[in-house]
């Protein structure tokens, strides 16, 4: 297929399956919504700030579980369906061997960075995100690999509904718990319905796509090769977005924390719908990536205009409606409603970003993204660490910024080298 009639590319499919999982995305943003305002409420802000910054530091390490499989097996399958079988064994191989070395260095990392909090929190979290998550969004990419986007948005609301319960959970349950025991003991509901999505994930997976075919270790130790650099990439990844609430919660206090993290979970939620029409158009992506970089990147611009148009809506959006925080979450999180201001722009200037690292994801050059994302964490924690001190959160939110049009700078010089 040549580059000209790449950019004719009729966005049909890409529409059908956008709006698939738009809507799972949209319904899950919906109950995120509430497990968020039920959980930030019941812990309060200091509660809700713990809560956040081991969250944080753990998603900094999750990519590792799985050696960069998951991602794998949707380049894999999305260009050979018939390889399904031995790529979704090769992805659970690969998540068996890397679990529990992640394990022991998030634990012993967590204790040094955070020592003041709970090691049960620590626990129940660090088998939430290191073990029962990565196993739930395994299956989950399984069925993105053959464009069945629909059954995909469904698994993305498994396990926010099992959160949704598990807030009920916590507000029946939370009269005979202390302040400080709150906290603890939302650990344990969250890390439970995790589990229980991660069951009813492969459960699905398996019975409607096909068994795994274990592989050999000549055959494994290939696929982690491959895959290794998507999980250095989605650690910096991590680390560039939530290095500022781990830091905040280190260098500041968990009651800062938690203003700042409630305002920035809503600015999370705002950014599901650009992920929705970025992630069903992946497996299209990775078929035009076979022949090249260009072709990748050529793939992505009919995104560009939509998802331009909606954040730009969505920065106005939250903007004008950032007063309604203090209702939503009582007087605590007033702190929030400036929070929400200063990075309700963030969707519009992290777009660039976003199209450049998919194209390079989908392009087979996972290196490039690997090492621009890695500057950019660097970038981002050094001006963290500069700027908290001088600034509070606002200097964490100006790191963001500075970060991000560093990263899309950076992208674009490389891409233009690269192409």
């Amino acid at each position: 297929m040549s580059l000209f009639e790449q950019r004719r590319w009729r966005p049909g499919r890409l529409a059908k399956n956008t709006i698939a999982l738009g809507m799972g995305m949209g319904l899950r943003a919906l109950v995120q919504g509430l497990v968020f305002l039920i959980v930030a409420r019941t812990l309060g802000t200091e509660g809700y700030g713990a809560f956040s910054a081991v969250l944080a530091w753990a998603g900094v390490w999750v990519h590792f579980c799985g050696l960069g499989g998951p991602v794998i097996l949707i380049r894999n399958v999305a260009r050979d369906p018939e390889s399904f079988s031995q790529n979704w064994g090769l992805s659970l191989a690969a998540m068996a061997l890397g679990t529990f070395p992640v394990l022991v260095v998030f634990g012993w990392t967590a204790w040094r960075l955070l020592p003041d909090l709970s090691c049960w929190l620590l626990v129940s979290l660090g088998l939430a995100e290191l073990v029962f998550w990565p196993l739930a969004n395994a299956g989950d990419f399984a069925y993105r690999g053959f464009e069945r986007m629909g059954r995909s948005a469904r698994l993305l609301l498994t396990p926010v509904l099992a959160r949704l319960v598990a807030a009920f959970a916590l507000v029946g349950l939370v009269h005979w718990q202390t302040k400080a025991e709150r906290v603890t003991l939302w650990g344990w509901l969250y890390a439970a319905a995790s589990l229980m999505a991660a069951v009813y994930a492969l459960f699905r997976a398996t019975r409607d796509l096909g068994r795994p075919s274990w592989p050999s270790r000549r055959t494994l130790w290939p696929y982690i090769v491959d895959g290794l650099p998507f999980s250095f990439w989605g650690s910096a990844n991590k680390i560039y977005v939530d290095a500022d609430k781990f830091l905040l919660a280190r260098m500041a206090s968990l009651e800062i924390t938690g203003i700042y993290s409630a305002g920035y979970r809503l600015i999370d939620l705002a950014f599901l719908p650009l992920h929705a029409l970025l992630d069903a158009a992946v497996p299209r992506l990775f078929r035009a990536g076979a022949q090249g970089l260009a072709f990748a990147l050529s793939g992505s611009l009919p995104l560009v205009w939509p998802a331009l148009g909606y954040a730009l809506s969505i920065g106005i959006g939250m903007w004008l409606a950032a007063p309604l925080i203090g209702r939503l979450l009582g007087e605590n999180y007033v702190g929030s409603i400036q929070v929400v201001r200063w990075l309700s722009w963030m969707p519009l200037v992290g777009l660039p970003r976003l199209l450049l690292l998919y194209a390079a994801a989908t392009g087979d050059a996972q290196r490039l993204g690997m090492m621009a994302v890695l500057l950019g964490a660097v970038v981002n924690v050094i001006l963290t660490v500069w700027w908290i001190p001088l600034w509070g959160w606002q200097g964490a939110a100006a790191a963001t910024y500075a970060s991000e049009i560093f990263m899309s700078m950076m992208l674009a010089v490389l891409f233009f080298r690269k192409v």
